[in-house]
């Protein structure tokens, strides 16, 4: 018995010290303010606050490159895409459901089968992608932004342009996040503003019911700016690695 809880003990120590202080703030941090906000709102949303708090747990663990982040990114795409399509946002609610919900099961799959074997902890292996790949990937936003611009129409979504916006700059996340690109970060923290600006727009319609969204958008926003920090530092990391391994 004191074997165990010995053996529990270290694992506790080692699960808390895999986060640093600054990312523990982040995480517990965020989460207590998107709380508060759901408890102070007039108007309260269930789906609201449960996919905020799957957001801001997903995106640190996305930091870290971990798989987990993908894992909660899944409940995170259901209860989002839910809220936005009670909230007639078709546009979110097909992002979701339809590219970000397949997206992260395939990352899921590829961050795994990429995994960094010299990491102490389950860490993704990042990605150099080639210029010509960033310049088809271009061309396809252009397409794609073309093309869901009048399905949305056609599907009579509110706030038409900035919803089409959204839906590009998931796409680009979506794409960059299955390669394992570290310029994942920079498309959520365009799409972060822009939902910013999207969920505002209804507060006139659905009062404060909307606040811990718009909470967990301008947390992500700074988890995201974090994130691809930690991407870059954790890139360099594996690079100079494999430097020193092929001396």
């Amino acid at each position: 018995m004191l074997c165990y809880h010995l053996a529990m003990k270290a694992k506790l120590a080692k699960a808390i010290k895999y986060f640093s202080p600054l990312e523990w703030a982040l995480w517990l941090g965020g989460m207590a303010v998107i709380v508060t906000g759901f408890l102070l709102g007039e108007e309260k949303n269930a789906l609201s606050l449960i996919s905020a708090l799957f957001g801001v747990s997903c995106v640190i663990f996305n930091a870290k490159g971990s798989v987990w982040g993908q894992v909660i990114a899944i409940a995170f795409a259901l209860t989002y895409s839910a809220f936005a399509y009670l909230n007639r946002y078709f546009g979110e609610a097909l992002i979701y459901i339809f590219l970000m919900l397949p997206i992260h099961i395939a990352s899921i799959v590829m961050w795994i089968k990429n995994r960094n074997a010299d990491a102490e902890h389950m860490e993704v292996s990042i990605n150099k992608l080639r210029p010509a790949e960033y310049g088809f990937f271009s061309l396809g936003a252009a397409a794609a932004t073309t093309a869901f611009y009048f399905l949305l129409q056609w599907l009579n979504t509110d706030n038409l342009i900035v919803s089409t916006l959204s839906l590009v700059a998931s796409l680009g996340a979506a794409y960059l996040m299955l390669r394992r690109c570290e310029y994942f970060s920079l498309c959520f923290i365009a799409n972060d503003i822009i939902l910013l600006v999207l969920w505002s727009m209804k507060i006139p319609e659905i009062g404060s019911s909307v606040v811990p969204s718009l909470i967990s958008f301008a947390l992500y926003l700074v988890n995201d700016s974090y994130s691809f920090i930690s991407w870059k530092k954790i890139k360099r990391r594996q690079r100079a690695f494999e430097e020193m391994k092929e001396i």
